[in-house]
Order: C-alpha cells, then structure tokens, then sequence
C-alpha cells in the first residue's frame, strides 16, 4: 500500500489488515474515484472483480462507512477500500463506470443507507418500493420493526401507496419505451388494461410501437417472485428490466440485534436449496474474527457437508431448468437424488431444509452412527444417476438448440458485471475461491475447476454438470481421512459444554448460563470471509465492537449480483429464450431479496 501513499500522497488517510489480513485502504472521499480508476487499471494493481459494495453503519451520529471489495484476477490478491462519509454529506462519486457490477450494488446502498452516487445512470430504491418514504432500514436510525411512529402525514402516505404503485408502473412504462426512441408509444393503464388516452393517434395504434410485457411475478419460470418487464420489438427483447424486494427478509437487519450463534438459524434460509454452505461460510468468519482453529474432525465433516449441499443445489437447478425447456423426465431423476441428500440432512439435523447445523466453534452435535455409511453409499451411486440425465441431456438435440448461442457473455464482460460460481467459470474464468483463497483445507483435496469456453447457457450446463462429479470426488477424498477426535473446540467460552459436565461441574455450569443468558463475545474487529457457494461466492462481512452481537452483518449473496447481468444476456434474443437464459443463472429469490 506504500504505492498508493506515494501516488496519492494524503487521500490515503489509513492502512490496516482485518481479521485475516486482507488490507483495507481508507480513502478520502473527493480522491476516492481516482484511487479505485488507478487500482482498476494499473497493470500492478488490476482490481477488475468488483466482489461487494456496502455500507457499514456504526451508530451514534458517527460516519458511515462505504466498502469496495475488490479481487485481482491476474495477482490473485485482494484489497478492501473504503471512505467515511458524515451524515449530513451522504454523497459519493459513482464507480458505475468502472465495474458493470457497481450498477445494483450502488443502488442497494442508496435504498438501505440514503448513500447518494453522483454519476449514476439510475440512482433509484431496489429493494423498498420507489415511493417509500420512511427512511433507510439499514442505517441504526431506522427501527427494528421497520416502521417510525405514525404520524398523520405517514398515515396518509400509506394511504397513497396503492395509488401511486399504479402510477410508478405508468411512468416506468412510459421511460422504457421513450428510451427506445418511439416517438409514439403504446403505454397501458395498469388499472384497466387500457391504452392511456393522450397517447393515442389517428394512426394504426399499433403501428412502430414496442411492446410492454410484463413476467412475472408469479411466473413459474422465475424461480420466484422475480418480476420482468420486458420491452419486444416483435417477438425479440429490446430491453429487460428486473424488479426484485418483493420477500423483504430483512435479514441483514434483523442479524444485527440477534446473538452471534443465533444468527445461524437466518442463514440457511437465505439459499435454502444449499442451506448448509451458508451456516457453514458464517460460522467460518465469526471464528476468524475469533482466531480460533476448529478441530480436523470438524473442518473434514464441513467439507462433506459444504460438497453434498452444492450437488443439492445443483441437482434442484438441474430439474427445474430440465421443466422450464420442457424435459419434465429428467426432474423426477434429480429430485430422487435430492431426496437422498435431504434424508442425510434428517438423519443428522433432524430438519431437512433449514438444518442451523453450525455452531461457532463446532457443529450442532457429532455425527450420528452409520451416518458416514450413508454418505459413502451416496457417493457410490449417485454416479449412476447423473450418467442417465448426461445421456438424456448433453446431446438431445432439442435441449442443445434451446441453450447453445443464447445467453452469451465473454470473460471480460462477465468479470466487470461481478458473476462468480458456474456462471462467471462457464465465460472461461477458472475463478473458485475453494483454490483461490482455499478454507476448510480445501488445498489439500484433489480436485478439477471446469470452464466453458462459449459463456453461453449450454456452458452453463456443462460446467455445473461436471462440478457435480468434482463434488464426488471431494466427499470420497474426505471419507477416506476423516479423523476421530472431538467435533467441537475445547473452549466453554466458545461451545456450550456437555449436558453430563454442565450437571457435575460448577465451572462448567457457570460457563452454560453464560453462554446462554450473555451470549458469545466476539473481539471488536472486522473481517470479510468468503467461500464458494453453490451459485457463486458467497461474502459475509462483520463487524463487532466486542459485544454479544454483530454491529454489522453484511451478506453478498452471488444470486442478486448474477441476476443484475440478466438484461445484458437476454437483449437481442426471443422472449421464449429468457426463461432458458434466467433459468441458467440459478437465482434464488431468498438471497436476493434482503
């Protein structure tokens, strides 16, 4: 960082490392563009993967803070920049021009911090609705239970909510087919499926005008409430506008005021097709921000689990994307398949879907007897299956022309927009944090980074096909040395102690009701630990003033920044072909709404 200081001299007005040691660079505010531009084009530097953007919000009328995580593709490196902005000067220059992938997530800020971005093409809410007025629900000013006292005039706002959805619809409309260059343009009343009567002519009303349509949000083939509006010149889309924050979550939010380990139970319902990968991602960074080591018993069981959950993940898109193109055979083999995972789930979490298998330190219990049996005869079989779906797919003439050439992104491009997971390697980019930054002792596994080399929906299938098969191979590997020993540290500080000490032992029941009426205390620090999820890095930033709960608890889920490249992957093609090219995303809803 001895090379920022002498280009840039006094913006640099702080260097330190957090809990792992990643740098983070404090930059003033009227320098931070130019600091970002050096570190995004100097040849030394080549910051080109924009990996988060956030706010961070301490409270008690202090600054907030705003992050840029950024990653070197070519140095293998990375770096945390940020600037301190007082609250009455929330304002910073857009980076929009620097990383495709600052577009959703300069906007997100923007709606839950009120942090304006001058300079950006479309500074509007993303998640709240446009017209909300209540303030920004992630700043510490903002209530818990999301709403301020009711005043009259909040009442009445309320009142307006219905009425002014309709006409939001209306203007959006309206801009999206102005921006096409129709001088006149069709826009429907959403209210009565009407044409809007100034926009009528004596001409044919049809005649040289786009189409609005809208999918969604109830569409099957969204994979949730995901809403697109699609402008058609015929049957091809000119534009694709996403619009997502219909779940409202509030996880993120609701994080802060909960307890370190209860925040485990939040995170497997984020990506609740994978839920273990995100119980298993957090507690891996409230443990660096510990420095605690887990046991080698429980970083193997880890590995099995995080490796089982991506072929679930996996095997949920696999069918449902099989549906969505019409080869309905193929989701009865992968759901089967799934079934046999969600039972390994039962047998050791008593839960099949939201497990909160992780405990900071540990994990919920040891493995249960001939569970490991269980997954051995898993791992034996399932080969099988997936050769049956690769004869049904891989060569079926009608699912290769429902997916080659469509959906289309090169590296650099894919890179810019933020993908990661299947869709960023499918581009021909063989960037997985499991080798770039290996955890859980992943540098010791032998294993195989498939890439595309199109970038297209059909790649997208090949590379997550084949990550399945990788899985495999990890889980047998991991069998093969899993150790005996505790599966939780020896700390009571840290883990609850057995039930047996916590009734014959007075330190150890001390230690219990400490644990459980005071909760866990995390060092004050902060920390940025990522793992590669099903869909693509998973990111999860803390920070802790030293207390039993998160000050900030950042999550940068890999669906909502996969999901902001959709408009550049669809424009030019049909509009049958966006659910194939949606649907090779692998969005999940849970995660992107927050």
């Amino acid at each position: 960082m001895s090379v920022l200081r002498r280009t840039f001299g006094d913006a640099v007005l702080g260097v330190h490392g957090d809990a792992i040691g990643v740098p983070v660079v404090n930059v003033a505010r009227d320098r931070l563009f130019d600091v970002l531009l050096y570190l995004r084009e100097e040849e030394n530097e080549a910051y080109d993967l924009l990996v988060d953007l956030t706010g961070v919000d301490l409270g008690g009328g202090r600054p907030v803070r705003v992050w840029y995580q950024l990653w070197s593709m070519r140095h293998g490196r990375q770096l945390r920049v940020m600037t301190e902005l007082g609250l009455d000067s929330l304002w910073v220059s857009s980076v929009t021009a620097l990383w495709d992938a600052a577009d959703w997530l300069e906007r997100e800020v923007y709606d839950m911090f009120g942090v304006a971005f001058r300079g950006h093409p479309d500074l509007r809410r993303i998640l709240m609705p446009e017209n909300y007025e209540e303030g920004f629900p992630l700043r510490k000013d903002f209530p818990l239970r999301g709403r301020f006292s009711r005043s009259e005039q909040t009442r009445r706002a309320l009142a307006r909510d219905m009425e002014d959805a309709y006409a939001v619809a209306e203007l959006e409309m309206a801009g999206i087919a102005a921006a096409s260059g129709s001088e006149k343009t069709a826009v429907l009343d959403v209210r009565s499926d009407r044409e809007l009567p100034d926009l009528l002519d004596d001409q044919d009303p049809l005649e040289g005008r786009p189409m609005i349509l809208n999918m969604g949000p109830q569409h099957p083939a969204t994979h949730g409430v995901l809403r697109l509006v699609l402008e058609l010149d015929g049957e091809t889309i000119v534009r694709c506008i996403p619009h997502i924050g219909y779940l409202h979550t509030g996880f993120e939010k609701t994080c802060e005021y909960r307890e370190w380990n209860q925040v485990v139970p939040y995170t497997d319902r984020m990506d609740y097709l994978a839920p273990m990968l995100y119980n298993i991602g957090y507690a891996l960074a409230v443990e660096s921000l510990l420095g605690i080591e887990i046991t080698p018993r429980c970083q193997v069981v880890r590995v099995i689990l995080a490796e089982l959950n991506r072929i679930l993940g996996h095997l949920l898109w696999m069918g449902t994307t099989a549906i969505d193109l019409g080869a309905f055979s193929v989701f009865l083999y992968t759901f089967q398949e799934r079934e046999r995972i969600y039972n390994l789930h039962e047998a050791y979490t008593g839960a099949r879907i939201t497990t909160s298998v992780t405990r900071i330190g540990g994990m919920m219990a040891d493995l249960p007897p001939g569970w490991l049996e269980a997954v051995r005869d898993f791992v034996q079989t399932f080969p099988k299956t997936l050769a049956e779906v690769d004869r049904l797919l891989t060569r079926n003439a009608i699912w290769i022309s429902r997916q080659q050439d469509l959906g289309i992104i090169g590296p650099e491009d894919a890179v810019s927009f933020g993908l990661t997971g299947p869709n960023l390697r499918a581009s021909g980019v063989a960037y997985d944090v499991r080798k770039a930054r290996p955890y859980l002792g992943y540098e010791e596994y032998d294993f195989d980074v498939p890439v595309g080399s199109h970038g297209d929906t059909y790649d997208r299938y090949l590379v997550r096909f084949e990550e399945m098969r990788q899985s495999i191979r990890i889980v047998e590997q991991a069998l093969d040395r899993i150790p005996d020993g505790p599966i939780n540290v020896d700390d009571y500080s840290v883990v609850l102690p057995p039930k047996s000490e916590a009734m014959g032992s007075i330190d150890s029941m001390i230690a219990h009701f400490k644990l459980v009426m005071e909760g866990l205390s995390v060092p004050p620090g902060e920390v940025w630990y990522s793992i590669e999820a099903s869909k693509g890095e998973l990111g999860i930033g803390l920070v802790s003033d030293g207390g039993s709960k998160p000050v900030r608890c950042r999550f940068r889920s890999p669906s909502f920044i996969n999901l902001a490249a959709l408009p550049f992957l669809v424009e030019g093609e049909l509009v049958a072909d966006v659910l194939a090219v949606n649907a090779s995303l692998d969005i999940v809803l849970g995660e992107i709404d927050r």
